[in-house]
């Protein structure tokens, strides 16, 4: 997406109030995320966000209501994407034990490759704006809990096919394997290989039979 270059927001007092709405809002979203992603929302400047999303001050905040608006925005459609990812690793064909194996396979595939990245983005604004941050928290919490109620029907389901043990908890259980992942994404970032990565998913499995 490119700015006009016509037009000089910092000369024009209608290009700082922002162009009229004509822009695609979860592109320019998703080119924010990748920056907040990148640099943390701190070091991120509006003139980044700028230069990144092609869009003028105004219209950001015109969109948006400010920078903290655009990372809420960022963050929910991230968040969104991450879930619904999940559900359908989840829901692939196979018993519940290999779907679920396969599902946190993924996370050792992406924890491998951390190092060279920057990290997960729900884990990042966890760490960088919790615990000051009520409107970022409501959404982690939010986020955080979808992808447990996710890994607990995981649970259930190898449950009634006899592959889980029964008398395990499965809101407990999710918990234990929403810690491994985070765990996983933490030690990816310490160059961790992934054949010990994928150890410590067989691991866990074993825990639940």
């Amino acid at each position: 997406m490119k700015r006009p270059s016509n037009t000089d927001a910092s000369s024009s007092p209608a290009s700082e109030r922002g162009r009229p709405r004509g822009f695609d809002i979860d592109e320019v979203t998703q080119a924010a995320g990748r920056i907040f992603w990148e640099q943390g929302y701190h070091a991120t400047s509006i003139e980044t966000l700028c230069q990144s999303t092609g869009l003028f001050r105004g219209s950001l905040y015109s969109a948006f209501g400010d920078k903290h608006g655009l990372l809420v925005a960022a963050f929910s459609q991230y968040a969104e994407g991450a879930v619904a990812r999940l559900k359908e690793r989840l829901s692939a064909e196979g018993s519940p034990q290999e779907t679920l194996r396969e599902a946190l396979l993924h996370y050792t595939r992406v924890a491998a490759k951390l190092s060279e990245r920057h990290g997960c983005f729900i884990t990042n604004a966890a760490i960088e704006m919790l615990p000051a941050d009520e409107t970022v928290r409501s959404h982690v919490e939010a986020t955080l809990h979808r992808i447990a109620t996710q890994l607990a029907a995981a649970v259930v389901r190898g449950q009634q096919a006899g592959e889980f043990n029964p008398s395990l908890d499965e809101q407990a259980v999710s918990t234990y394997l929403l810690c491994m992942i985070q765990g996983l994404r933490v030690l990816g970032k310490v160059n961790t290989r992934e054949q010990d990565l994928v150890a410590v998913v067989d691991l866990t499995l074993r825990a639940l039979v």
